[in-house]
């Protein structure tokens, strides 16, 4: 038999072939991308605060906590956004719901609210017509998210019940995903905890949470949870789970930390770790990974994947405008070198570097914060959004470029409205590229 070599580029692994032996290398990290690998399109523009219409949960109009909030807004729904795989259809995710307004003894909660939990079933159209790309949304359906009782979870602090997170009530949901066979993840920024629903929205259960990621004592408010001496180590108030990403094949979900824990620095401690969980044998502990950020003014709000080991980073800072920074940054699990389990790491270094430490390398993939300020497609003075919290690749365009969507989290709001946020991606810069696939037979409502 003839023997051969040949180099194929195949999900981003070069596979190096000779006879009948197959080895497989990492391929080459890029070193930059493109200007013009991703290109702004348009944007979807929905109300908020006082102008949001009401959406298709069912629940009641009447006002929360706050005096200005209702609770069956359509509004808030952008602190994480799915491609469900199926047409135009995404499912658009609420946090755990207004807690800007000062109001009346509502320190004892953080200013929080009994906001039921829930996401949006939205069909995002993106179309071209005399050269002009057009961004429309349309409300197709709510749905509530269920504990196993089938109570909505809820925003307000003291629903909170006992040490374990996963029998608490309350609910920050931050980063949300649509596996193949339908069923939805999400990630509680409170916990935190990474629950799995149904498409009822039911809880199905949840995954293991390491140790150092907990706290050993909650609390209603930041001050309490955040007292030295209750907590001394695991995730910081309100910079928990913050995003979320399952892999193409839906063997592999990403769990993303908005910043570093208690022990690795605070808001003062430069890395995030990432929790990378094995699905087909969920009751196995993550890999924890170290991830380093730009700057202690800068978070992790969001991860998407770009096939079963490339992933899209949300690095942000919370300013809105023109000075505001909103960057999306390539990693790749399966680098050169590979990564540290910084699983036994009690803590990590405050600037994330260490002898023997190997972090996520990152590039800059796209500087969507200059795009959308070159744009200008705002319909409010405060322009770019400050929070530019979910991403989602959708169904690739008419000419064979990727659609990436982004949304922004308005805070129920009329400061900012919800905008949806289209782009296109060259695809030569992502080769190995995967979409969203539901499993034969799966259906989304």
């Amino acid at each position: 038999m003839t023997s051969f070599r040949s180099l194929l580029l195949a999900g981003g692994l070069f596979s190096i072939l000779s006879g009948c032996a197959t080895t497989s290398v990492p391929a080459p990290f890029p070193t930059s991308f493109a200007d013009g690998a991703v290109t702004f399109l348009g944007a979807a523009v929905v109300p908020g605060g006082s102008k949001a219409a009401a959406d298709l949960s069912g629940l009641p109009h009447v006002l929360l906590e706050d005096g200005k909030s209702f609770q069956d807004s359509f509004d808030g729904f952008g602190s994480g956004f799915a491609f469900t795989g199926q047409g135009t259809r995404y499912f658009a995710l609420a946090d755990r719901g207004p807690n800007k307004v000062q109001y009346k003894d509502g320190e004892k909660v953080d200013f929080t609210t009994s906001y039921a939990n829930r996401y949006q079933r939205v069909d995002v159209a993106v179309t071209k017509k005399d050269g002009t790309w057009a961004v429309t949304a349309s409300l197709e359906g709510t749905t509530l998210l269920l504990d196993q009782a089938g109570t909505p979870f809820e925003g307000l602090s003291t629903a909170f019940t006992g040490i374990d997170p996963a029998q608490n009530r309350r609910f920050d949901p931050e980063g949300l995903r649509v596996a193949p066979d339908g069923t939805v993840w999400v990630s509680d920024e409170y916990g935190p905890v990474i629950r799995h629903f149904d498409q009822s929205g039911k809880t199905l259960g949840s995954l293991k949470i390491p140790k150092n990621l907990l706290l050993s004592k909650l609390a209603p408010t930041l001050p309490e949870e955040m007292d030295p001496s209750a907590n001394t180590s695991g995730r910081y108030t309100n910079k928990g789970a913050e995003g979320l990403a399952l892999t193409p094949d839906g063997k592999t979900l990403v769990v993303v930390m908005q910043n570093a824990l208690i022990q690795d620095g605070g808001p003062k401690g430069l890395t995030s770790r990432f929790l990378v969980y094995d699905l087909t044998a969920p009751e196995k502990a993550p890999r924890q990974l170290e991830y380093i950020v730009d700057s202690t003014k800068f978070g992790l709000s969001e991860i998407v994947a770009v096939n079963n080991h490339q992933f899209l980073v949300d690095e942000r800072d919370g300013v809105p405008g023109p000075q505001g920074n909103k960057r999306l940054y390539f990693i790749d699990l399966a680098q050169e070198t590979p990564p540290t389990d910084v699983s036994s790491w009690e803590k990590l270094p405050g600037d994330g570097k260490a002898e023997g430490l190997v972090p996520l390398r990152k590039v800059l993939f796209a500087d969507i914060g200059a795009l959308l300020n070159t744009a200008q497609p705002f319909v409010t003075p405060a322009g770019l959004p400050d929070k530019i919290e979910g991403y989602a690749f959708g169904p690739d365009l008419p000419d064979g470029r990727h659609l990436l969507l982004a949304t922004n989290d308005n805070d129920y709001a009329e400061t900012f409205p919800n905008y949806i946020f289209a782009f296109a991606v060259d695809p030569q810069a992502l080769p190995g590229f995967a979409p969203v696939r539901l499993n034969p037979g799966v259906s989304i409502r």
